[in-house]
């Protein structure tokens, strides 16, 4: 039964994936389907109609075995190697950068998430 049950939290997150990427293309907005798909979850979240433990045994899955989604991408800068070669520390300071910001904006969401779930915690929701 729990394999079910991650199967269609999986497959919910899929259709806001699907649904996010429909609204970009019926729209022609500029921004990926998968952040818009992100930001209904968001949405749908903080309403309260979609409730955290619907999904997060399969949210948890996917979480746990990202790194092996991002093998490909790697593979495929690796063989393109001859067009950042001589790019060396453009690259680095982009890489280093990029990384700081995730690292500062990651924090910030993370004490934000926890302000609410306490305030929430706190009102007994």
């Amino acid at each position: 039964m729990k394999g079910i049950r991650i199967v269609l939290q999986i497959a919910g997150l899929y259709a806001l994936y699907w649904i996010g990427a429909e609204i970009q293309r019926a729209f022609d907005i500029p921004v990926p389907g998968s952040i818009i798909g992100m930001l209904l979850l968001f949405i749908l979240l903080l309403s309260g109609i979609v409730k955290e433990r619907l999904l997060d045994e399969g949210a948890d899955l996917l979480l746990r075995y990202m790194p092996l989604f991002f093998v490909p991408a790697t593979v495929g800068v690796i063989r393109y190697f001859d067009v950042f070669a001589g790019k060396g520390s453009m690259l680095l300071v982009a890489l280093l950068l990029s990384t700081f910001l995730i690292m500062i904006i990651s924090g910030l969401v993370g004490q934000k998430t926890v302000e609410l779930v306490d305030k929430r915690k706190k009102r007994g929701v």
